[in-house]
C-alpha cells in the first residue's frame, strides 16, 4: 500500500498528506518548538532518549547500542562537558570515554549515579548492559548440538 508508514505508538498509518501539507505541518511544529523555553526542549529530548532506551530493550534486532551511546546523547542535549561530568560522578576522564564507547561496562554504581543525574531509572541502564552482554555471548557461543532437558537433570528416587 502506497504512503503507508508505521508509528510506534499508533501502529500502521496511511499518509495521504500532500508535500505542501507536510511542509506546512513541519513549519507549524518548528514555530511551536522555537517558542518553547530551552529547559522544556531539553526535557522533551531527555524523555525521547529514555523512550529510545526502553524501545531498545524490547527490540529483537541484531543491532547493538551501547548504554554509553544513550549517555552521550544526554550529555549533548544538556551541553555537559564530559570531563566535568566524569568528575561529578567520580570517574576518571578516560574511564568515562571508555564507558561512552562501550569499552567499559555500566555497573550498579555508575548506573545509579547516571540515573540520578538524568532522572532515568538505573535499572534501565543495567538492562541495556545485560542485553548487550547476552547478545555478545550468544553471538560468540557455539550452540550444543543436543539440548539439555530438564527431565535428564532431575534425580528421581
Amino acid at each position: 500500500m502506497k504512503n503507508k508508514y508505521f508509528d510506534h505508538l499508533l501502529g500502521s498509518q496511511n499518509d495521504e498528506s500532500t508535500d505542501q501539507e507536510k511542509r506546512l505541518t513541519k513549519n507549524i511544529l518548528d514555530a511551536y518548538i522555537n517558542e518553547l523555553p530551552k529547559k522544556q526542549i531539553e526535557e522533551n529530548q531527555r524523555i525521547g532518549v529514555k523512550l529510545q532506551m526502553k524501545s531498545y530493550i524490547n527490540d529483537d534486532s541484531k543491532q547493538t547500542i551501547e548504554a554509553g551511546e544513550f549517555l552521550n546523547k544526554l550529555l549533548l542535549i544538556y551541553n555537559i562537558n564530559k570531563s566535568k561530568f566524569a568528575e561529578l560522578i567520580g570517574l576518571e576522564n578516560g574511564n568515562l570515554h571508555a564507558l561512552l564507547k562501550g569499552r567499559r561496562k555500566f555497573n550498579s554504581k555508575i548506573a545509579t549515579l547516571v540515573g540520578e543525574s538524568f532522572n532515568i531509572n538505573p535499572e534501565l541502564w543495567m538492562f541495556i548492559q545485560a542485553k548487550n552482554e547476552l547478545k555478545k555471548f550468544n553471538s560468540n557461543y557455539k550452540r550444543r548440538k543436543t539440548k539439555i532437558k530438564l527431565g535428564d537433570l532431575i534425580h528421581r528416587r
